[in-house]
């Protein structure tokens, strides 16, 4: 999807090298460690035990509800 820019503002960032080295100094500044060997199974082991519910659909609930509101009622 193409994003287009009013007349005379300028891109915050002309290229993909100066984007990435703001986000890995912002990270850096949040602690974010980012771990390599990490899996989806991992992510969903570590959700059940902060107690997330998967029948809940927490994170995808309102999509769903945004594409389909007539099964709301």
């Amino acid at each position: 999807m193409a994003v287009i820019r009013e007349t005379g503002t300028k891109p915050r960032f002309n290229s993909k090298d100066a984007l990435l080295k703001f986000l890995e100094e912002q990270e850096a500044r949040e602690g974010f460690v980012l771990d390599p060997s990490a899996t989806a199974e991992d992510a969903r082991r570590q959700m059940l035990a902060c107690g997330v519910r998967p029948e809940e659909n927490l994170f995808s609930r309102d999509i769903i509800r945004a594409r389909s509101p007539e099964d709301d009622e």
